[in-house]
């Protein structure tokens, strides 16, 4: 299965981006930090096309889970696509190595071309 994983603490913006990369034709799953995004990854079935990773979150951040999605071999190759409110937001991306980055909040036409880039369905 081809999917995408969105990793994000708030579940508004979860439901949001679920819902519309539904509607476009993905399959999504989604975790609310880092940790339980490492789970999903390590349990064993397909992984993910894309990750869209926000970076602060509780329990595990989004910088936690990107150091150790690089470090573990079988899941370094997936893309990241840093989501973050903060205005540094392009710095960031660039500091976890992301393939790009979308400011919260976020643009559902630039989301959908962003995905598509990294992503096709």
């Amino acid at each position: 299965m081809n999917y995408i994983l969105v990793v994000d603490d708030d579940a508004a913006i979860r439901e949001a981006l679920t819902s519309v990369l539904e509607e476009e034709g993905y399959q999504v799953q989604s975790a609310a930090n880092g940790r339980e995004a490492l789970e999903i990854l390590r349990a064993g079935g397909d992984l993910p096309s894309l990750i869209l990773l926000d970076l602060m979150m509780p329990v595990m951040s989004g910088w936690d889970f990107r150091a150790a999605q690089q470090a573990d071999p079988s899941l370094a190759h997936i893309p990241v696509i840093v989501l973050s409110a903060d205005r540094s937001v392009q710095v960031k991306a660039v500091a976890v190595q992301a393939e790009g980055y979308l400011p919260k909040p976020v643009d559902i036409m630039v989301l959908l071309e962003t995905v598509g880039r990294h992503s096709p369905l």
